[in-house]
């Protein structure tokens, strides 16, 4: 099936996206060789290009300040899987595709074309320029992707493409090849780990050294690191598109919640990260400041090792689950911010379906209790590690469990322990989370693959077949369908209970416009615009 790409409707469309709308993140795959947009002019050299004007706006800020709760660890966005870094990135770096309310559109590329299942043409700007001043080529795109197909990091994301076959045809022309259909590779390409990088940058700095003062084409680039206090940004002189209506951008490191929610009442900050939720209302009645809410991409449940014996029994899965009031779960613990969980994907995320919530019914947990020949009681032990709302997840539940007989203990650990035993398949139970890097479903299902399934264990492969179907089908209906056949044989065996799906959020001055909530927690800081 080959679709090849509507350039000038879809140009004009881009320009008007451009002017005027905040890009989300909650767009479905597209269908292969979705229409897309047309280049403008190039400039000869980096040195000759016309100055980019600003973005539309009532007022321009010489300085856009940015509080993060800690300390990136590298900018490089194939190096991490912090916010930190994500956040501190991405006016610096930019992505082939962008998804611009609910679409992907060109980004850095005017187009693209999926030739069949494995091979996907994209067409490059000819007038883009990195920091450096060297010209955005293929070899810059070509080299960017395979290093998110073997980083650590990213390969979940771009493990499908085939590395030694992907290459550039010319100059603005690259054919990825995958190593077998992918389709959540598209919204991977438009994310803020689908980054196009300096090849000449990258090899010649080295990589510790690109990740503390990395080269993009964004609209901001790097100007100084100071460590323990900011990342500071400046505007880039040659950016190809509309320039930001801010100069300046200065990322502080402010480590203590309270702190940062002064610093934004005060005028110090005008975006905080990362606000407790008992200063959400203060800064919501304050005229001089906003909070920007709503669900994240993630979901906590109480995962069971199905590896063992107690727990690989359905019937104690089940009677466990019976004896849990999830909707007292998630509003206690999460001190009301969080929903209670009613499916295994986040509802942000295409393909999501309502299975539950679990149906609380104490009775019922002790019928099977008996079934499964604990009429008398049964003793269980959570372990865990100091993370506030696990923890007050777990206290929860140890006082329904009582309830039914169940007699909870619960074992804390350190971090690396914990680590290592859900590794080594020693945890008997336990709540934890997991959140999709991308808005897509097989993003969303990370903790279900068999090679992946650590802390599940669950050895059922007709998951994974489900889960092939889905990745490997580029048509969203049809995704839709078997991910909705997977969730219903999900919530049937109960191989994990879902608990809650968090409500996040991040403050701002009110005079921020063009600033929306968005379920990744990267916002798009180029489109901001300020009131007078």
């Amino acid at each position: 099936m080959k679709k090849l790409l509507v350039l000038a409707l879809a140009f004009m469309m881009l320009l008007s996206v451009i002017a005027c709308s905040n890009p989300t993140t909650s767009d479905p795959t597209p269908d292969p060789g979705q229409t897309n947009a047309e280049a403008t002019p190039a400039p000869t050299d980096a040195q000759g290009a016309e100055e980019t004007p600003a973005a539309p706006s009532a007022v321009r800020k010489e300085n856009l300040v940015v509080a993060l709760q800690a300390e990136p660890q590298t900018i490089d966005p194939y190096a991490a899987s912090h916010d930190t870094t994500f956040i501190s990135s991405e006016a610096v770096f930019e992505s082939l595709l962008k998804s611009v309310d609910g679409e992907l559109v060109p980004w850095l590329a005017t187009g693209y074309e999926q030739v069949d299942d494995l091979t996907i043409k994209f067409t490059l700007r000819d007038d883009v320029y990195f920091h450096d001043g060297n010209k955005m080529t293929a070899d810059d795109v070509v080299f960017s992707l395979c290093y998110g197909a073997t980083s650590n990091f990213t390969s979940t994301l771009f493990g499908a493409i085939d590395t030694e076959n992907t290459k550039a045809l010319d100059e603005q022309t690259v054919e990825l090849k995958l190593k077998y259909p992918y389709a959540p590779l598209f919204e991977a390409i438009a994310s803020h780990r689908g980054a196009i990088l300096s090849k000449t940058a990258y090899e010649t700095m080295g990589a510790d050294a690109f990740g503390r003062a990395p080269v993009g084409t964004g609209p901001m680039m790097f100007k100084e690191w100071v460590s323990g206090d900011r990342i500071e940004l400046t505007g880039f002189e040659q950016y190809w598109g509309e320039k930001p209506a801010f100069d300046n951008m200065t990322i502080r490191f402010i480590l203590e919640a309270s702190s940062r929610t002064v610093e934004l009442e005060t005028g110090g900050v005008d975006i905080a990260f990362q606000i407790s939720p008992v200063d959400w209302s203060r800064l919501e009645e304050n005229p001089d400041t906003k909070m920007l809410t709503g669900n994240s991409m993630g979901m906590t449940y109480l995962c069971f090792n199905n590896s063992n014996e107690l727990y690989g029994n359905e019937l104690i899965r089940k009677a466990i689950a019976y004896a849990i009031n999830v909707e007292a779960v998630a509003k206690t613990a999460y001190q009301g911010q969080a929903d209670a969980a009613d499916g295994f994907i986040a509802r942000s995320i295409p393909g999501y379906k309502k299975v539950g919530p679990w149906e609380y019914n104490p009775e019922k947990s002790k019928e099977l209790l008996k079934q499964a020949g604990y009429e008398n009681g049964l003793e269980v032990k959570f372990v865990t590690f100091q993370q506030q709302y696990y923890n007050a997840c777990i206290e929860v539940i140890q006082s329904m469990l009582q309830e039914v007989g169940i007699t909870c203990t619960i074992e804390m650990v350190d971090l690396a322990t914990f680590t290592s035993m859900n590794n080594n398949g020693e945890l008997p139970m336990t709540v934890m989370a997991n959140s999709a890097a991308i808005p897509d479903p097989a993003s969303a299902l990370v903790a279900w693959p068999l090679a992946r399934t650590i802390s599940l264990r669950h050895n059922d492969q007709h998951i994974q077949d489900l889960l092939d179907q889905g990745e490997r089908a580029y048509a969203m209906e049809d995704r839709i369908k078997i991910y909705g056949e997977l969730q219903d044989y999900l919530w049937e065996k109960l191989y994990l209970l879902p608990l809650a799906y968090p409500i996040t959020g991040y403050g701002a001055r009110s005079n921020i416009e063009n600033f929306d909530f968005v379920p990744t927690g990267i916002p798009d800081f180029a489109a901001i615009t300020f009131a007078e």
